[in-house]
This record gives C-alpha cells, sequence and structure tokens, in this order.
C-alpha cells in the first residue's frame, strides 16, 4: 500500500472455502492477473489515457470479482491471445482453472466464426454458449433484458414452490413469515436490478410475482379480486417492485463516480455520439420525476453517507406514491376510509404490532431491505 509494507507474520493453517481471509488472500494473489491481457482487452472510445492507470492504453481487459474472471476482448485474436496469457499466468503460479465453469460468448456478433475455434484454457477444452450466467444474472449472445428477467422470474418461482408450506402456515406469525420474504425471497427477485430497473415494463412482470407471495402471507386466494394491492404493500410496509428497482438504480448512478473501478470512468464519461446510455437515461428519469435540486443532492452524496441513503429513500417514495394513485381502485378508497376510522383490520386480526394508517408518516413506509 503505497510503498509501505507490514511486517511478516506466520498464518499456520489452511484456508477453506467460505473463510474470512480466503478472499482476500486471494485477490491478493492474482490482482495482477488481468494487467497481462490489458493490450487485448476492449477500447473504450473517448477514454483518454491520462485518466486510466498510468500510462496504460484505455483498454478494458475483462471483470473479477473473487475467483469469478471474465476476459474481454474485440476479436477472436485478442481473445486466444488473452486466454494465452492467462494459462502461462496461471501454470507459473501453479494454479488450475474450473474448465467446467468456463465458457466463450460472442455480443451481438457472428458466432459461426468463433464456435470453429477450439478454444483451450491450460489444455482444457473451453465451449463456446449462447448464454452464461455471471454473478447470478444470466445473459445471453444479444444482451437481451427481457432474457435476464425471464431467467430471474422462473429461478424465484422456485425458490417460492420450496417456501410455498412455510409461507401458507398459519400457525406460523405474520410477522416471521414477512421477514423471510423481506430478507430471502424479495432481494433475489430485484438482484441485478441496477442494470434493468427505470423501466415499468419489467417493474409489472415483477410485481405480479411478488403480489402472489403476499396474497401466500396473508392468507388470500389468488382468484380472489376484491383486494387492493396498493393496500396490501401498505400494510405489510413494502414498497413497490418499481420503486425498489429504481432507487437502486439511482444509488449506482450516484456512487459510481467515486468508485475505484472502471465503472468509475464510464460515469464521468458520457459518449456524445450515442443518445441512449445508461448513465443518460438514468439522470433523465431523475430528472422526469424529481426536482432537479433532489437530482443534485443524489449526484454530489459522498459514497456510503447518510445524505445519500436519504436521496436514495426519496427516489423510492417518490415512485411509490406514483405507483399506487396510478393503481387506485374503488377497494382502495374503501379500505382508505375503513382504516381512517377502525384502524387497519388486517393488521389488527393478526395481532402485529404496527401503526394505523391514519399514523402511518412518509418515512414509515420508506426504509432500506436488509
Amino acid at each position: 500500500m503505497k510503498d509501505f509494507c507490514s511486517p511478516a507474520f506466520p498464518f499456520c493453517r489452511g484456508v477453506r472455502q467460505g473463510d474470512p481471509p480466503s478472499p482476500l488472500l486471494f485477490d491478493l494473489f492474482i490482482n495482477d492477473l488481468l494487467e497481462q491481457c490489458r493490450p487485448f482487452g476492449i477500447r473504450v472510445v473517448g477514454l483518454h489515457e491520462s485518466t486510466m492507470f498510468g500510462n496504460t492504453e484505455n483498454r478494458l481487459p475483462g471483470l473479477m470479482f473473487a475467483g469469478d474472471v471474465v476476459l474481454l476482448s474485440p476479436s477472436r485474436h485478442c481473445l486466444e491471445a488473452s486466454m494465452h496469457k492467462v494459462s502461462e499466468y496461471l501454470t507459473q503460479l501453479e494454479m488450475e482453472v474450473g474448465a467446467s465453469k468456463y465458457g466463450v460468448t460472442v455480443f451481438r456478433g457472428c458466432v459461426d466464426k468463433v464456435s470453429r475455434r477450439q478454444w483451450q484454457l491450460q489444455g482444457k477444452a473451453i465451449p463456446v454458449v449462447e448464454e452464461y450466467r455471471y454473478l447470478g444474472i444470466d445473459l445471453n449472445c444479444n444482451l437481451d433484458e427481457g432474457f435476464t428477467l425471464r431467467r430471474q422470474i422462473q429461478r424465484y418461482r422456485q425458490k417460492l414452490h420450496m417456501a410455498t408450506p412455510f409461507l401458507r402456515n398459519g400457525r406460523i406469525p405474520m410477522d416471521l413469515r414477512l421477514r423471510v420474504v423481506k430478507s430471502c425471497l424479495l432481494p433475489s427477485l430485484i438482484w441485478g436490478s441496477e442494470w434493468w430497473g427505470m423501466h415499468q415494463l419489467h417493474a409489472k412482470r415483477l410485481s405480479l410475482v411478488l403480489n402472489q407471495t403476499l396474497r401466500m402471507v396473508v392468507g388470500v386466494h389468488m382468484k380472489h379480486t376484491g383486494v387492493s394491492i396498493p393496500a396490501l404493500y401498505t400494510e405489510l410496509g413494502i414498497p413497490s417492485v418499481e420503486s425498489l428497482i429504481a432507487g437502486r438504480r439511482a444509488r449506482l448512478w450516484a456512487k459510481g463516480p467515486s468508485m475505484r473501478t472502471w465503472i468509475r470512468h464510464l460515469c464521468q464519461w458520457i459518449p456524445t455520439f450515442r443518445k441512449g446510455t445508461w448513465v443518460k437515461n438514468t439522470k433523465a428519469w431523475l430528472l422526469r420525476r424529481l426536482s432537479s435540486s433532489a437530482v443534485g443532492e443524489i449526484e454530489r452524496s459522498p459514497r456510503g453517507s447518510k445524505t445519500l441513503q436519504r436521496a436514495v429513500q426519496q427516489v423510492i417514495h417518490h415512485k411509490w406514491l406514483t405507483t399506487g394513485k396510478m393503481t387506485q381502485t374503488n377497494t382502495w378508497h374503501e379500505y382508505c376510509q375503513y382504516a381512517l376510522h377502525n384502524g387497519s383490520a388486517l393488521l389488527r386480526d393478526s395481532s402485529l404490532h404496527f401503526p394505523e394508517y391514519s399514523d402511518i408518516r412518509e418515512d414509515t413506509c420508506v426504509h432500506e431491505l436488509r
């Protein structure tokens, strides 16, 4: 760390998978792996060499998260050279790769020329695949968001099928079942929403699945139509899916320029020759729905600060209110009138300690899901 080394100390035990020192030691061991492949990486047009790492070229060699490495190359010849560098690097360090988990994918290009080649890494054959899962996100050769969303909903339904007996069990307190939904099921449903958030059609598809889950928790049949979905979300204290995925994307948009990875340069440099980019679309979405001062507060908030958390909660709360207004029905109006005078029948019958609807403040319903 900046020409400073701590005194040596013995570490006389093995490090197993899942041990806290394991990812740290692994990162220190292979932290220069991608530097070997930088000459063969993807050139990011518009980035100056002075903004990158020293005097190296403005190329992105790949992505690395612990032991999961992705090599990015503009052509099959560069990819072959990059894989050769990785093979030499790992052989020198007496390490092996799990070839069964590897694959070669062509994004928006000709797959035939790549599939004719025999790709190898340390002498092990690497297949050419049309889809791949990286860090829990499924990608296909067209980078289709709809494909990613379908796979995510499919995996969520499998988890929901396993949790159905628990969620339908009336002997288990509703508070406990709701905590399982918030801590286990809901995070897996909106995983990766920093990429495809702020999209109303995607949020609608995810909301249909979450509505089914919440009906199980409160014991309402799926075919029962006399249920107001906004009232159900309000009672259970869960913001709408559209507001949650919008808040996650806004948080990454605000944190990106201060991060120490390639996303910092991609967020700071906005290409002028492209109409729609992730950064442009995110800021345009925020400006359409929030005031310019609120968007500026989000943009200027330092990473990990409480100001950023409050700003993101403002995005979630604003979108939650607008979503609730768009989906109001007669049942919703009847519920509001009943709740103002009698409190919440749902929460009173379940013996949960929740505030009455008339006492719910704006900041009560907006919270971070852990």
